[in-house]
């Protein structure tokens, strides 16, 4: 196995997780006191809302490619092989949420003003589904990864459980109770999650090459990820 396949999972998720980090860190205020689609307009019109979205989504394509190394060279231990491909796959969608939400800048001045806004209640609309399934999937494999890699690397898991709980009812909770301020919910999941990437990135135990041999990615994870 070449060092730079053995290396290249490492790099996709920490720098994933640090382009995720930068970009939480751009993130428009919101008041939860407003209507969502008051915040809405105000924060898609914020300058930051476009360069910071943009390294989300950067961070996101980066932490999927790190995921999907990892799952096509096997370098994770078998017990978590089918978490790993259920996760690779929903954050390939959510990839799709996260070009949604950063487009929703185009519907800024629609949104401001009563007019239609189909990108940004599109990206609503993804989110609402994909946060949870994301979070969760996350969350469930970061505690596989614990589970399996047992040891000190048990703290490993802590950050992306907590995160990716956090980040599966952020939206959720958003929409149920409008009014309420749940900023402290995407922020906890956001950087916690990101936290995960990095620390998993650098800490995260490799299998020995002949531990994985002549076990290749299962055909339907090659589809399901093509």
């Amino acid at each position: 196995m070449s060092t730079t396949r053995t290396l290249a999972w490492r790099l996709a998720l920490v720098a994933g997780g640090l382009a995720m980090a930068a970009g939480g860190a751009l993130h428009p205020e919101s008041d939860g006191a407003d209507p969502l689609r008051e915040e809405l307009a105000v924060m898609t019109a914020d300058p930051a809302w476009v360069p910071g979205h943009a390294l989300t989504t950067v961070g996101t394509v980066l932490v999927v490619l790190g995921l999907w190394s990892v799952l096509r060279a096997g370098l994770w231990p078998t017990a978590v092989r089918r978490l790993l491909l259920v996760t690779t796959v929903v954050w390939a969608l959510y990839v799709v949420e996260t070009v949604m939400h950063l487009a929703s800048a185009v519907d800024a001045h629609a949104l401001a003003h009563g007019g239609a806004a189909p990108v940004a209640f599109t990206h609503i609309g993804l989110a609402a589904v994909l946060y949870p399934l994301s979070g969760l999937a996350l969350a469930t494999l970061a505690l596989g990864l614990g589970r399996a890699w047992g040891g000190w690397r048990w703290l490993l898991a802590v950050p992306g459980v907590v995160g990716g709980l956090a980040h599966a009812v952020s939206v959720p909770l958003t929409l149920v109770l409008p009014t309420a301020e749940l900023s402290p919910f995407f922020a906890v999941g956001g950087i916690l999650t990101a936290l995960w990437a990095v620390a998993t990135g650098l800490g995260g135990r490799q299998e020995r090459p002949a531990a994985v041999s002549g076990t290749p990615v299962p055909r339907v994870a090659r589809a399901a990820v093509a």
